[in-house]
Formats: C-alpha cells, structure tokens, sequence
C-alpha cells in the first residue's frame, strides 16, 4: 500500500506511522572520514532524519572518542530534550559508539 512521506498515520489503521518500526538498528559512521566538529554534526542531524521517516528503531552512530564525541552528546541530549528521538546512551564496552533510539 502507498502512503503519502507528509502522512501522520496509517490510511488503513489510523496508527501513528513516526512510532511503527521493524527493531532494526541503523549503523553510521559520522567521524572517521576527516569530518570536522560541525559537519559530523550535521551529518548526523540529516542521518537521524532519514532514519525517523523509515522503519528502523534504533540508529547507531560511530563518533570516535574525541571532540566530535562530546559535541554529539551535546546535541543528542538537546534531541531528546526537543522530543525528536527517545533516548541515547553510550555503548558500554564502546565509547566511541552511541546509540539513539528514534521509536
């Protein structure tokens, strides 16, 4: 079935589509090309938006364990603040990892 991207539920259930997912996580890599504090950032803004229009619940984000690091923290804790993701935490035996839940 089609659904319009603009769409906030499902024409066929009435469920709100931004909160249907497939428990899949998405890995990203947004600081091991060269990148610069900003443009790992927005990397990950744009990355993060993809993944909340599909179906994927979780997206894994690769920062390394320096300045880009910290500054994603920053940035996600403002995320979550604002409502647009759910939650992040650090992996436990991977600090250069986190991972944010979007559904």
């Amino acid at each position: 079935m089609h659904v319009e991207g603009s769409a906030p539920s499902c024409p066929k259930c009435d469920n709100p589509l931004d909160l249907q997912h497939d428990g899949s996580t998405i890995t990203v890599d947004i600081a091991h090309q060269g990148e610069r504090v900003h443009e790992a950032l927005q990397k990950m803004q744009n990355e993060i938006a993809l993944a909340r229009k599909g179906v994927a619940m979780n997206i894994r984000l690769i920062v390394g364990s320096g300045l880009i690091r910290d500054e994603v923290i920053l940035s996600l804790r403002d995320l979550e603040f604002r409502g647009d993701i759910k939650s992040f935490e650090a992996e436990p035996f991977n600090a250069g990892a986190v991972l944010v839940r979007l559904k």
